[in-house]
């Protein structure tokens, strides 16, 4: 399979949706962030806002793995589970974040 970079990606996705709200994840652990996103998607508050960009620290060179794969892998979780709609990643910075669609509205 030929490889995307980022840019042919994103033309292929289109430009996300807008948010409502956002989720502030920069700077924190891994078990603190996946903590704060549960709470989100397990407590939505309804009504409320439904679209939300997910923010985490874009990758720096030599910084080591950012949280981009695992709240990825999370966000997939749930949308096998039922409990989002729909994510994607956010166009800008590349790898700061994802927006989220719970599908409640």
């Amino acid at each position: 399979m030929p490889h995307l970079d980022p840019e042919q990606a994103l033309h292929l996705l289109g430009k996300a949706p807008d948010a409502e709200a956002e989720l502030d994840l920069r700077g924190l652990e891994l078990p603190e962030a996946l903590e704060k996103l549960q709470r989100l998607l397990v407590e939505p508050v309804a009504p409320g806002p439904t679209r939300f960009a997910v923010r985490i620290d874009p990758p720096v060179p030599g910084a080591g793995e950012t949280l981009f794969l695992p709240i990825g892998r999370y966000l997939l979780e749930a949308k096998r589970a039922g409990r989002i709609f729909a994510f994607s990643p956010l166009a800008e910075p590349a790898g700061g974040g994802f927006f989220v669609d719970l599908g409640l509205g």
